[in-house]
C-alpha cells in the first residue's frame, strides 16, 4: 500500500475537495515570481511548458515555441519503443546492456524471487547505473517489486545486501 499528497487548486466557489481542479495553474507574483501550483505527475512535461512560456514572457524574452512534445526521454530508442513487450522494455535503450550483464554472470541472470519478474542484473544495473543506494531504494523505486508483491520483495531483500555492503552488484 502506498499513498501521495498532492495540492490541490482551490477556484471561486469550490466548496469541497471533490470540486477542487487537479489541473495545474501557473502564477505570475507581482515581483514577476512564476510559481506552478496544483498538477499530476503524468502531465509534469505540459506544466513545463506552460511554467517556461509564461516565464518568459513575464521577462520580456522572445517567444519561442516550445520543444517538450518531440524530446526524447533518455534511454528512448526506436527498436525498445517497438518491442514494449520485452522484460525490460522500461529500460529502453539500456536493455541490452542489463541482458550483458547477465550474460557475463550468470548469478546476475537469475531472478530476484521466484514469483518477482525482476532478474540480479537489475539490482546491478540500478547500483551501479542509476545511483540505487539501498535495498529498499531497489525494491520500491528502481522496480515496482514492493508494491507488486510485498511478501516476495521481503524475502528477496537479503539477496539485496550484498548492495548496501558493497559487495558483486555494486561492483
Amino acid at each position: 500500500m502506498w499513498s501521495g499528497l498532492r495540492p490541490l487548486v482551490r477556484k471561486q466557489g469550490a466548496n469541497s475537495t471533490a470540486a477542487l481542479s487537479r489541473e495545474h495553474t501557473v502564477l505570475v507574483s507581482p515581483s514577476r515570481l512564476v510559481s506552478v501550483t496544483g498538477g499530476k505527475w503524468t502531465t509534469y512535461r505540459r506544466m513545463g511548458e506552460d511554467a517556461v512560456n509564461i516565464a518568459a514572457k513575464a521577462a520580456g524574452l522572445p517567444q519561442t515555441p516550445s520543444t517538450t512534445q518531440e524530446l526524447r526521454l533518455y534511454g528512448w530508442s526506436e527498436a525498445a519503443a517497438a518491442d514494449a513487450e520485452h522484460e525490460l522494455a522500461v529500460y529502453g535503450s539500456e536493455q541490452g546492456a542489463i541482458d550483458a550483464l547477465a550474460a557475463a554472470s550468470p548469478a546476475l541472470a537469475a531472478m530476484l524471487h521466484p514469483r518477482l519478474s525482476y532478474r540480479l542484473a537489475e539490482v546491478a544495473w540500478a547500483a551501479r547505473n542509476e545511483m540505487a543506494r539501498s535495498v529498499e531504494d531497489v525494491l520500491a523505486r528502481r522496480t515496482r517489486a514492493l508494491f507488486l508483491d510485498a511478501r516476495a520483495a521481503i524475502e528477496a531483500a537479503p539477496a539485496g545486501g550484498c548492495l548496501s555492503s558493497g559487495r558483486a552488484w555494486a561492483r
